[in-house]
């Protein structure tokens, strides 16, 4: 058998092994999928998003002195610690429920108003606050720790102030928007931040799954 035949018959195996290889791991890989998929077909995910407000001077002592200062580089446990110190504040939370590989949607109303009265100043503050909140998801449990999520969020939070006394009525108002379509892989009972933005003040998403 000349050398060259032999080097041809070398490197057709390597070839044919390289296939069988590839192909027997994409066989296992689907496989698995297949068993999540039969296993978790009538499974219950929960999914539920909350939004976080924190102020500018507040968001400072989060990041630090921190290298990387962007609203990606904050941890979940700092905005968290912040949220129980009364430092900053979940303006909004929804939760939705569905089967595995299904859709669920929820739009939610909501209004707070309170009214302050400094009587050494005879000033009446008055705050009214709606939010409206539209939240689409879609899970599917790629395996026990694994949970693929496909949202689509939108949140408009409209904030109105009025300060009067006896004489002079002042007005205020703002409006923010916070809206975020994604795919992010959650592990049950493990929330995090899966989307940030900074206006006047910085406003986290964060979300958690469970099965």
């Amino acid at each position: 058998m000349s050398a060259k035949l032999k080097g041809f018959i070398v490197i057709l195996s390597i070839g044919v092994l390289i296939y069988f290889v590839s192909s027997a791991n994409t066989s296992v890989a689907e496989d698995t999928e297949n068993k999540c998929s039969g296993k978790f077909a009538s499974a219950v995910v929960s999914v539920e998003a909350r939004v976080v407000v924190v102020e500018p001077e507040v968001l400072e002592e989060i990041i630090g002195d921190s290298d990387d200062r962007s609203l990606d580089s904050v941890r979940l446990e700092k905005i968290m610690r912040a949220v129980s110190e009364e430092e900053a504040e979940i303006v909004s939370s929804v939760k939705l429920s569905m089967k595995n590989d299904t859709k669920a949607e929820i739009e939610t109303e909501g209004n707070e108003q309170e009214s302050v009265k400094n009587f050494a100043d005879e000033v009446t503050e008055r705050e009214h606050r709606e939010i409206q909140v539209s939240f689409r998801a879609t899970s599917h449990i790629i395996a026990v720790e694994k949970i693929e999520v496909s949202f689509d969020f939108k949140e408009i939070l409209s904030e109105s102030n009025t300060s009067s006394t006896s004489e002079v009525e002042e007005e205020g108002e703002g409006i923010m928007k916070f809206e975020m379509s994604s795919t992010v892989v959650l592990q049950p009972g493990r929330p995090r931040i899966v989307g940030a933005t900074m206006k006047d003040e910085a406003m986290f998403l964060i979300m958690g799954a469970d099965i």
